[in-house]
């Protein structure tokens, strides 16, 4: 997967939240969360997406790792993955660096658009990401309610 999944070394990681604008409260339309299709959770809390996104959860039931996809600073997936957690961008970018730098979570992959979530999803195992609601998601990843 070459550029996809290559991971970000602190200092790149703390550049993502330049220059991030505030995220507005957005519902669920226009984003979905998704998984790799061996991924047996078919719905999440809040909470409990947010803590697989900022590495409290390490390990999803199915076994595999939990491994962030995120796209860095502003990009409107990351915008809405903070007003699902009712933060910013840039406190959500702070917290996943404090965990990387503490060694709770993995240093997440950097996406660049839906595609590259949808690419992420099929071939990690233990990928979470969020990608547009009109993306054609293929039967190797699968979306995740949010409730």
């Amino acid at each position: 997967m070459g550029k996809l999944v290559r991971t970000i070394g602190l200092c790149s990681f703390a550049m993502l939240g330049w220059a991030v604008a505030s995220a507005t409260a957005v519902a669920d339309d226009g984003f979905v969360v998704l998984v790799n299709e061996h991924n047996t959770t078919s719905s999440m809390s809040r909470a409990e997406l947010k803590r697989a996104a900022t590495g409290t959860t390490k390990q999803w039931d199915s076994g595999a790792v939990v491994q962030l996809g995120i796209n860095p600073g502003d990009a409107p997936e990351t915008q809405y993955l903070a007003s699902l957690f009712e933060t910013t961008p840039r406190e959500l970018l702070s917290r996943i660096e404090e965990q990387v730098f503490k060694g709770e979570m993995r240093r997440p992959a950097v996406l660049h658009s839906s595609g590259d979530c949808i690419a992420f999803a099929r071939a990690v195992a233990g990928a979470i990401c969020v990608a547009s609601a009109q993306s054609h998601v293929p039967p190797e990843a699968h979306v995740v309610t949010i409730h």
